[in-house]
């Protein structure tokens, strides 16, 4: 029913609310207004000034600092060209200073409309033009110079190779001219009288030592010089290891002269070369420090072991040098021996050591100026000014000179034509076109125009950064005189507002306390009120201003109306209310499981007969209305019904009472009455709690059955495991393996082994010995064999048969490999267990003999429908049980075609043939020493072979002699790949 409102008074004179509101805004909105013209006015002054700062002064400021920053990274970058040591970092740093170069361009562009004076613009254009200028020169002057320092490093380089075949032509010369020396005086000698017999021989020994000497020195200095460039850390140890040698053999042939009261010259040079190996910081220390370094303290490093070089190669020239002068004084001093003793000599005698003294000191005079050239050009290639250049072309140009002479002197003697040009070609690299010293001159000539075009550019950006400078403190002048005015205006519109504002807060405080309060607020709190307790249910609350004419009085009439209203509504809803619940209350009677409903405050509101049964058989549900969760189940604990409580009554109530307070948990109750119920509980919105109680005591029996059944067929299975290998089981119960009779062709290997002498150790052994042992021996070789992933077949007594690739397979080669593996790891533990079966009594180790074979093979299920056995026949079997059956005891076998798939990774002896029963033509086999990365055997035994190389080194067996040879034979292939390699 609607009721309608009361008739109001009439209100033609009277305002309303929003009348007054809208004359008391009116006056604070004008105020507002006067208080704003005054604000803008000061403002209009304020975004002058800051235009002015914004537009000119700032833009200004802020291009200045772009520009002394760009133009210190400029200057900062330009001698990082002088710091690059190759083209390839010259050209990265060139980019760099390029984009640097490029952006002080654009900046100095943009700031042409920012600096209010032109003039200043163009100063600054003009300077960094020159600056653009100056950087291009450096930049081609330091790329002019890296290009000559790689020339010069590469001369060098082929310097070296030069110099080192130089020395591999003049050393057999050398050597043959002292030979043919000694054979032709030993021939004219045994006509000679016994005191000139005596003389030449102890010459001989003398020259002799005097070129073990040299050769020794020799090799230290190769060692040494290989030493100074190698990349390699290993190459780097076994160099050392040389060195040491060649150090301990020449100490010892310095060992005479150590009585003298002077050492000889070269002997003092000698020891001087080997410290470069023996000192404390010697060159393997600095080379394994510069290899282990990284940047700029690698390239430190590698500068520093260039000079050592520089400085080995100057004292081992020297020592040359002076060595050929030890040597040729002792040939002299050997003539005017031999001339005194042998006055009554024939003049074949004289005429030999003529000819063979100015032949050999010819020789040795050439091979030590050749030295002396190479220590030339290694001095001047490093010299650090022009000026000091002509002194060393000077000296090259006079050994140069001596060098030709005594090419003239030795023409014809020697026969040899490689001498003439390996002569030549040192001296090419001090004389003619793109000689050494041009390179040089022509480098330190471009280092000195960077220097001084790097110099230029500092200075010009010098002069950019105090023009910058200049812009930058005018700039912050003109802001800081803007900065005043907009103070001063900013100032006086302050105590405006503060004025206008005074008296718009001392209105708004009129309007809200003499009319807003008293008028607005404090009725509509009454009725805010009235409202607040007529929907808490009081419907007998009074309405309060009524009696007004405005908006208030409507809105107490519409509340009043609202009032009844609700009265009616309220007796309606009560009939309803009583109906639902007696409807609610059959439906949730019907259930079949048991149903509960608890409320916010965890008391039971609801609940059906099934849950009564459950937990208060012996009382009414309304009488346990009203209770809480805890206290129906401890009330149930008191009754016995929980099977799950007994003994931890405590726990349970705990367990129950998490559960019941989430919002969704499931769990089983087990009771005392032997019945299973499953409890499901939710939460409602309003934190209700709602649960359902269902009876699955016929599903757990079943249950139970069902677990009872798998537990016998587990231990079936299990027990049928011990009889398949586990490859074939897994498939079986997978259901890859159907059980029925097929088979494929596969490549497999195929193992077989047996223990040697088995028949004779039946006879040694009582019945439960050998059953104990054979137990466990076939025991750990079953365990490697899974651990590999094999298949076993079968055993045959002693014997096992082993495949890999079925069921599984690796591919052809990692299953071969794998096998193999096996059969070593088979063989060490039989070793092992000889040791322990010692320990207890067997004296005589089990010794076994294994054979290997790749190949194709019938693999499947053989037999009948009733029994079936699944195994591998074919050719490839045959093969293995042939070749263990040939193989030595201890010995494992493999055919040819599994050596090609493992011979990767494994070490095996050279190939034999055998010829076995059943195989008309012969099989090539090997035999399996070890794995590859077994150290101990490859100490023993080296076997490579590729494109081109076989290598096959027995060293256990091989004598000292065998040694000496072999090292000789490498050291020669060593140098001819050298030497290909430089043509």
């Amino acid at each position: 029913m609607t009721k309608s409102l009361p008739p109001r008074k009439s209100a033609r004179f009277n305002l309303m609310i929003n009348g007054k509101l809208f004359l008391a805004l009116s006056f604070l909105a004008g105020m507002s207004i006067v208080a704003g013209i005054i604000a803008w006015i000061s403002f209009d002054h304020v975004s002058s000034s800051t235009e002015e700062i914004t537009m000119h002064s700032l833009p200004e400021i802020d291009v200045a600092l772009q520009l002394a920053e760009m133009s210190a990274q400029i200057t900062s970058a330009a001698p990082d060209l002088m710091a690059d040591t190759n083209l390839l970092e010259h050209r990265k740093t060139v980019e760099d200073l390029v984009v640097k170069a490029a952006n002080l361009s654009g900046l100095i562009d943009v700031a042409e409309s920012v600096i209010e004076e032109n003039k200043n613009w163009m100063k600054l254009k003009g300077i960094e033009k020159e600056l653009a200028r100056s950087l291009d020169s450096l930049k081609k002057d330091v790329e002019s110079k890296l290009i000559k320092s790689a020339e010069r490093e590469t001369r060098m380089r082929n310097l070296n190779r030069a110099h080192h075949s130089f020395l591999l032509i003049t050393e057999p010369l050398i050597d043959d001219a002292v030979f043919d020396f000694v054979m032709e005086g030993e021939k004219i000698s045994s006509t000679s009288k016994r005191s000139l017999s005596a003389l030449v021989t102890n010459a001989t020994e003398n020259i002799k030592e005097f070129l073990d000497i040299r050769a020794e020195i020799g090799q230290a200095e190769d060692i040494l010089s290989e030493a100074f460039f190698t990349d390699s850390q290993a190459r780097l140890d076994v160099l050392r290891g040389e060195f040491a040698g060649v150090n301990k053999n020449t100490n010892a042939m310095f060992a005479p002269f150590d009585g003298d009261k002077v050492e000889p010259p070269f002997v003092v040079l000698g020891k001087a070369i080997l410290e470069f190996g023996s000192r404390t910081d010697n060159v393997f220390m600095a080379r394994k420090k510069a290899l282990g370094a990284n940047g700029q303290l690698r390239q430190e490093l590698d500068a520093r072991l260039l000079q050592e070089f520089n400085f080995l190669k100057s004292a081992h020239a020297n020592f040359q040098k002076i060595f050929a002068v030890a040597l040729a004084g002792s040939l002299k001093n050997l003539d005017e021996a031999a001339r005194k003793e042998t006055a009554s000599s024939t003049e074949a005698l004289s005429d030999l050591i003529d000819i063979g003294t100015n032949k050999l000191y010819s020789l040795l005079s050439l091979r030590a100026e050749g030295n002396l050239i190479v220590g030339i050009l290694s001095e001047a290639a490093n010299v650090g000014d022009i000026a000091s250049l002509q002194p060393f072309r000077e000296r090259f140009q006079a050994s140069s000179g001596r060098v030709k002479e005594m090419l003239d002197e030795l023409a014809g003697q020697t026969g040899d034509g490689d001498l003439h040009n390996a002569t030549f070609r040192l001296l090419g690299f001090g004389a003619g076109a793109n000689n050494l010293f041009d390179i040089r001159q022509t480098e330190l000539a471009n280092q000195k125009r960077a220097n001084a075009a790097l110099g230029a550019s500092r200075a010009i950006a010098l002069r950019l950064n105090r023009e910058v400078a200049a812009q930058v403190v005018a700039a912050r002048q003109r802001s800081a005189l803007a900065a005043v005015h907009s103070g001063e205006v900013v100032e006086t519109g302050k105590y405006l507002l503060i004025i206008i504002a005074s008296a718009s807060i001392l209105t708004a405080l009129f309007v809200m306390f003499a009319f807003v309060r008293p008028l607005i607020i404090r009725p509509l709190e009454n009725i805010t009120d009235a409202m607040t307790r007529l929907a808490a249910g009081d419907i007998d609350v009074r309405i309060p201003s009524r009696q007004r004419n405005d908006e208030i009085g409507h809105m107490a009439d519409a509340l009043a109306v609202f009032r009844d209203t609700a009265v009616e509504i309220q007796a309606s809803n009560h009939k309803e209310i009583e109906e639902g619940q007696k409807r609610l209350a059959s439906a949730i009677e019907s259930i079949s499981e048991g149903f509960s409903f608890y409320d916010a405050n965890d008391k039971l509101a609801v609940c059906n007969s099934v849950y009564r049964r459950l937990f208060f058989p012996d009382q009414t549900a309304q009488s346990q209305y009203g209770r809480t969760f805890e206290e129906i189940m401890r009330q149930a604990l008191e009754r016995g019904a929980i099977e799950d409580a007994t003994g931890r009554e405590e726990d349970w109530v705990l367990e129950s009472l998490d559960n019941h307070f989430k919002d969704s948990s499931s769990y089983v109750q087990r009771r005392t009455s032997g019945r299973w119920i499953l409890v499901n509980e939710r939460k409602t919105e309003d934190n209700s709690t709602v649960a359902v109680y269902s009876d699955i005591t016929k599903i757990k029996r079943q249950e139970a059955a069902i677990a009872e059944q798998s537990s016998s067929l587990e231990r079936l299975s299990n027990q049928l495991a011990k009889y398949l290998s586990p490859q074939v089981y897994a498939s079986i119960f997978e259901g890859k393996n159907q059980g029925d009779i097929n088979s494929r062709r596969k490549k497999l290997t195929i193992f077989f082994s047996d223990i040697v002498g088995f028949t004779e150790i039946t006879e040694r052994f009582e019945s439960e010995d050998l059953t104990r042992i054979l137990n466990q021996y076939l025991t750990e070789m079953s365990n490697i064999a899974l651990a590999h992933g094999a298949t076993i077949d079968k055993y045959v007594g002693d014997a096992i048969v082993i495949f890999f690739g079925d069921p599984e397979s690796l591919g052809v080669k990692e299953d071969a490999t794998a096998c193999v593996k096996m059969a070593l790891a088979m063989k060490k533990r039989l070793q092992e267990l000889n040791e322990e079966w010692f320990e207890v009594g067997i004296k005589k180790p089990l010794q076994c003999r294994m054979g290997i074979n790749t190949g194709y093979c019938t693999v499947g299920n053989f037999g009948s429908s009733e029994r079936m056995d699944y195994t591998v026949i074919g050719k490839g079997v045959n093969i293995a049980s042939r070749l263990e059956s040939s193989a030595k005891s201890g010995e494992i076998r493999i055919s040819h075609e599994t050596y090609a798939n493992v011979k990767d990774e494994i070490l095996c002896g050279n190939e034999f043939e055998v010829t076995v029963k059943g195989i008309k033509f012969p099989i090539a086999t090997y035999e399996v020493l070890s794995e590859r990365g077994d150290v101990s055997n490859n100490l023993e035994v080296i076997h490579e072979e590729f494109q081109n190389v076989k290598l096959d080194i027995n060293l256990k067996d091989m004598s000292s002699t065998g040694r000496q040879k072999t090292r000789a034979l490498l050291q020669k292939v060593l140098v001819q790949i050298g030497e290909d390699g430089e043509d």
